[in-house]
């Protein structure tokens, strides 16, 4: 793929969600089709206001992007086809956020899409409208400052106290141990692997398999002249470990990801997002 045909640039939420909202994304792709793989990642919520796509989640079925979509945590890698010219405009939600602004269990909507107007009601169709009205990535912005602030008026209240812990405890190892969130919260693990499933839409289980490939990933990203051990970490038993979880979690083996040519897209994602000052630790990961 020729760079000039893309183009990616990161933004901060007011200051209002950043408790909630992580980051605020703009991709664009001057191309008839595009073909790529996403790693595992936190909820998103993407307005697509130009091109049309799809999504297949591990070995299912092609499941249509809506045009404003809800796209719940994924605890495996997805498949992405479009047509374009392509226009996206994307926000990663936190686990607070998810409580906050979603409040249904995360786990219910994981691995899936779900049209953002079915949950949002219609102020989904006019931050659409508004995206698609735009003559700057600055108006784009706007759109989806005005669209979070409002959903944030509904906002339920989300149990902070657990997902500073559990995001920390993501963030901070390269092989998260759940008896440390367990330790950490002073909670059973039962009350725990319900909390996760709420809020982050998988078991702690889940999760410390998710978190330690997708950090495997970042360092191979930053580097991928490195070798395995050194992406590896000492955080997997052997190499069949390391790369079988890398593939179910980042969709490809480690010697695919490294190449120049492929992926595409997760690799800029993980450049770009080291130079946002405001974007939480957990999101520079996920």
């Amino acid at each position: 793929m020729r760079a000039p045909q893309f183009s990616l640039r990161y933004f901060s939420p007011a200051a209002p969600l950043r408790a909630w909202v992580s980051s605020y994304y703009v991709f664009e792709a001057d191309v008839p089709a595009l073909t790529d793989t996403l790693r595992a990642e936190l909820p998103q919520v993407r307005f697509m206001y130009a091109g049309t796509g799809s999504f297949n989640y591990g070995d299912g079925p092609t499941v249509r992007m809506p045009q404003a979509a809800l796209c719940g945590a994924t605890n495996m890698a997805v498949y992405f086809r479009a047509n374009g010219p392509l226009k996206i405009f994307g926000a990663g939600l936190l686990p607070a956020g998810w409580a906050a602004l979603v409040g249904a269990g995360a786990s219910e909507f994981s691995d899936q899409l779900t049209d953002l107007e079915d949950v949002a009601g219609p102020v989904a169709r006019r931050a659409l409208h508004r995206m698609g009205e735009a003559r700057s990535h600055r108006e784009v912005v706007a759109a989806a400052d005005a669209f979070f602030l409002l959903l944030s008026m509904q906002a339920k209240p989300p149990p902070i106290w657990f997902t500073r812990a559990a995001d920390e405890w993501l963030a901070n190892s390269i092989n998260p141990d759940v008896n440390d969130l367990v330790k950490a919260t002073g909670m059973s693990s039962r009350q725990i692997e319900r909390l996760a499933l709420r809020v982050y839409g998988a078991s702690p289980k889940m999760l410390s398999r998710k978190y330690r490939a997708l950090q495997a990933a970042v360092r191979l990203g930053l580097d991928p002249e490195a070798g395995w051990e050194q992406a590896a970490a000492g955080a997997f038993y052997d190499q069949s470990h390391f790369i079988r979880d890398f593939k179910t979690f980042v969709g490809m083996t480690p010697s695919q990801f490294a190449d120049k040519d492929s992926p595409w897209i997760t690799r800029l994602t993980i450049a770009k997002r080291q130079n946002l000052v405001t974007m939480p630790k957990l999101n520079f990961v996920s």
